[in-house]
């Protein structure tokens, strides 16, 4: 079966224009543009990048204005949407996330990013002190972590104690080529004068990025000569920073303008980006400058501006708090200072293709870890109507292809027949049917699909059977069957499409038979082939001979035709949403399967013990993070 790429979300607080925002929606259209299912989830659809969302994107508004209430939303849209990956940004975000993923279940992988320094935000804001514990609890539930620097990696294991082999360093997606080359007329009439240098500010307006020291340093730098500044960016601080300004007695050289979609126009004509932060996670507007060929003027903060700037390679390093350094810094025209093209070379150690690239790795990753196999199965995905869509929708090509559904009774065949067992293995879809074999493949984490029995499929595929209108032929246990199925096909006009043959009794003891029953479904040269042989009489059958077998996709269901047909009884459907056909079956037939699930329960065990083995080999290859990236 053709693996389509995981379908993701995201989930973030809203569309503001900060820099996790910023760089969220290069990560969602660079994968879009790679051909995933992309859905963005938003707590509140509000933010200066609201008309930046990409019409491929598709986006989820969960209208709460707390992140805590946002849970019972997030829980009903991952039910009901299933992504196969949620990417959850910011602290408290990730902690919903991880919630409801523990609610949920297997179903959706959760990945948690963090953009800061846990350590600095826990002791300065006090929204956060409670986060690292929250994640030292619930960090168990995430499928993989990432951090935007090493220095955030490290702080975050060291805060949260986690164990640091758990956490990848994906830098940001920040540059955009296309947007890098962009030589268009200033913005700004101060940007346009070259005799007097024009430093800009970049960024929200927040104590975190100490936008008032900044000030502060300026008034010193205008001492020492004639400069400009502009402040980019909207936040809390705005009106006390312009209220310093006047203060100060610098506002005629300080200019506030506020949001823009593009700063990267205003970085190409300044004469460095300044960048004073107390703390940071990574400084996606240092690499923005740097594309652009600008100098860089940043703290020497934990955690990201010397890791971009290689410890002052690549640009001005000042210590955290010192407006009297950071003054000095701005004193003489930076420009000329640093190449232009070995800004512009650093830059590309970031760029979006870069990130995009490690992502879908992590991506393939998670994916391979959910089909690892569980009794030695892979375990489909799909929904019951997805594999009818599947198998409508894509003819297999030289070879006959199977659907089966296992539940605890063919796990124990499997392990009394290897015939029974290689059959299974080599299916090409393979649903978890009994309740205890799905709840223990989604507590192992190898199958986010619901429940999905033979019942299920067939009646799927039975009830599009007049749209899809494909030639189906179905190898019935019985005449009654057969005859039965007859009158079904022509009561719905697909008589001459739909068709019966009655398969001998003990097929599998009469090789001749066999070979007939082979020679008969080639003759008719079906698209589906129904088999009610039961198992594990169908599975070996279809394997044995699928050499003679025409290309077809063949559905292994047992009782589900007598049960579509009206000729078997099933369970009420309030009995199968509490799993409990088991009881209502042995009620019905307590001789035929009283034996038989005694003998289930006795295999329980060994079954347990053999797939603890694999799934801890399994665990041991796919554990650990991708691996440093780091730049030269």
């Amino acid at each position: 079966m053709d693996t389509p790429l995981p379908s993701v979300a995201f989930f973030m607080h809203d569309l503001s224009g900060g820099g996790v925002e910023r760089m969220r929606l290069r990560l969602a259209a660079a994968l879009a543009g790679r051909g995933h299912a992309v859905t963005l989830i938003v707590q509140s659809h509000r933010g200066a990048l609201r008309s930046a969302v990409p019409a491929s994107i598709e986006l989820v508004d969960l209208a709460t204005p707390r992140t805590w209430a946002a849970v019972g939303p997030l829980i009903a849209v991952l039910r009901e949407r299933r992504p196969d990956i949620l990417v959850s940004s910011l602290d408290h975000n990730n902690i919903a996330a991880l919630c409801a993923r523990i609610i949920v279940g297997g179903g959706t992988r959760v990945v948690i990013c963090q953009h800061n320094a846990l350590s600095v935000e826990a002791t300065t804001d006090w929204r956060y002190r409670l986060v690292p514990v929250l994640y030292r609890v619930l960090a168990r539930w995430a499928d993989d972590i990432v951090a935007v620097s090493q220095g955030v990696a490290n702080d975050l294991a060291a805060s949260a104690g986690l164990h640091r082999s758990r956490i990848n360093v994906i830098y940001n997606p920040v540059l955009n080529e296309p947007e890098c080359e962009d030589t268009s007329t200033a913005p700004h009439p101060w940007l346009t004068n070259q005799s007097v240098p024009t430093f800009l500010f970049v960024g929200r307006l927040v104590p975190q990025k100490d936008p008032l020291l900044l000030l502060r340093a300026f008034a010193l730098r205008l001492q020492v000569g004639n400069a400009r500044l502009i402040i980019l960016g909207e936040g809390p601080l705005a009106y006390s920073l312009q209220q310093e300004c006047f203060n100060l007695g610098i506002s005629d050289a300080v200019h506030f303008a506020g949001f823009v979609q593009r700063p990267g126009l205003w970085m190409e004509h300044a004469a460095a980006l300044v960048l004073p932060s107390r703390y940071e996670g990574f400084g996606n507007v240092i690499v923005e400058a740097l594309a652009h060929g600008t100098p860089v003027i940043a703290t020497d903060c934990p955690y990201g501006p010397s890791e971009i700037l290689a410890g002052g390679r690549f640009g001005w390093l000042v210590p955290v708090g010192d407006k009297a350094r950071l003054a000095a810094a701005m004193a003489d025209d930076p420009r000329g200072s640093f190449p232009k093209y070995k800004l512009k070379s650093r830059a590309r150690d970031f760029s979006i293709d870069a990130s995009t690239n490690r992502h879908q790795m992590l991506f393939d990753r998670i994916e391979r870890r959910r089909a690892r196999p569980v009794f030695g199965l892979t375990f489909s995905r799909l929904t019951a109507t997805q594999i009818s869509k599947h198998i409508v929708s894509h003819a297999p090509a030289g070879v006959v292809r199977s659907v089966v559904s296992q539940n605890l009774d063919m796990l124990r065949l499997m392990r009394e027949q290897p015939a029974f067992a290689e059959a299974s293995r080599t299916a090409s879809i393979v649903c978890a049917d009994g309740f205890p074999v799905a709840i223990y493949a989604r507590l192992r984490g190898a199958a986010s699909g619901p429940r999905v029995t033979g019942c299920d499929v067939f009646h799927a595929f039975a009830a599009t059977a007049a749209d899809h209108r494909k030639k189906t032929l179905v190898v019935a246990e019985s005449g009654r069957t057969a005859g039965k199925l007859r009158e079904w096909a022509r009561a719905r006009d697909l008589f001459g499409l739909w068709d019966a043959v009655v398969a001998p009794e003990k097929l599998l003891d009469d090789p001749e038979a066999q070979i007939a029953l082979a020679i008969r479904i080639a003759e008719h040269a079906p698209d589906i082939l129904v088999m009610t042989l039961g198992a594990p009489t169908s599975e070996i059958f279809l394997h044995r001979y699928r050499a003679i077998l025409p290309p077809c996709w063949a559905l292994c269901c047992g009782q589900a035709v007598r049960v579509e047909l009206g000729l078997a009884r099933r369970a009420p459907p309030i009995i199968e949403r509490i799993n409990m056909e088991w009881a209502w079956r042995l009620a019905h037939e307590p001789r035929r399967l009283a034996p038989r699930y005694f003998r289930d329960a006795l295999a329980v065990g060994p079954l347990l013990l053999a797939d603890f083995k694999e799934a801890t080999m399994q665990r041991q290859k796919l554990s650990g993070p991708l691996g440093d990236q780091a730049g030269t």
